[in-house]
């Protein structure tokens, strides 16, 4: 009896662990989802001032859709750091599903945890430093930012960090949700250089032209 009511319980954590994995991966699509739409929004910066201008004054005056957007974005960050702090809280030895590859041996926990801590404060400078602009001529707040040797140190920290932790995500989800895939990795690697390269266009068009 001792020992099906052990088995009983390891599987009930088990399955908290295993329903853990898909809520923490569900807010992490979300936002993945967000930083597509976000870059290729960005990409319109590269068309010139007037068009940038329109796009984020439109925006700023659709209060209900900003609002919403955001809030969303709030909450899905949140519940992903929540469900990635708690699950990292468990024992060890209560896991039952874990990836092939946690880690590569490289790169140890503590570093990886530290990369997440750093791509979190970030997110956070990021969005304050936005709500602060003018959007009148965001476009000018934005060239400003990426003239700044300091802004861009820490835009290519906030970079780095966010290209290290989707790759290891996207790497991972795909297991999360049981989803065999041969290429996984190439497919991974590929939607990072997508997305960050989208993103560090801007910085490079600012101090090229």
């Amino acid at each position: 009896m001792m020992l099906i009511g052990t088995r009983n319980h390891k599987n009930i954590i088990a399955m908290n662990n295993y329903q853990k994995k898909r809520l923490m991966a569900s807010a992490g699509i979300l936002f993945f989802t967000y930083l597509i739409i976000h870059m290729l929004v960005n990409l319109n910066f590269l068309t010139g001032s007037d068009n940038f201008n329109n796009f984020y004054r439109w925006f700023h005056e659709a209060i209900i859709l900003r609002w919403s957007v955001i809030g969303l974005l709030i909450l899905g960050i949140l519940f992903h750091v929540f469900t990635a702090v708690s699950r990292q809280l468990d024992s060890n030895s209560k896991r039952s599903i874990t990836y092939k590859k946690p880690y590569p041996k490289a790169v140890p926990r503590l570093v990886a945890w530290g990369g997440a801590s750093i791509l979190f404060c970030f997110i956070v400078f990021h969005f304050f430093q936005m709500q602060g602009l003018e959007t009148q001529d965001f476009y000018q707040e934005v060239h400003a930012i990426f003239t700044n040797p300091i802004m861009l140190l820490i835009y290519a920290l906030g970079f780095t960090t966010l290209a290290a932790h989707l790759h290891h995500a996207l790497n991972n989800v795909g297991q999360t949700f049981g989803l065999k895939q041969k290429h996984h990795q190439g497919l991974a690697l590929a939607l990072v250089i997508f997305l960050v390269g989208g993103f560090v266009l801007i910085p490079i068009n600012v101090l090229l032209f």
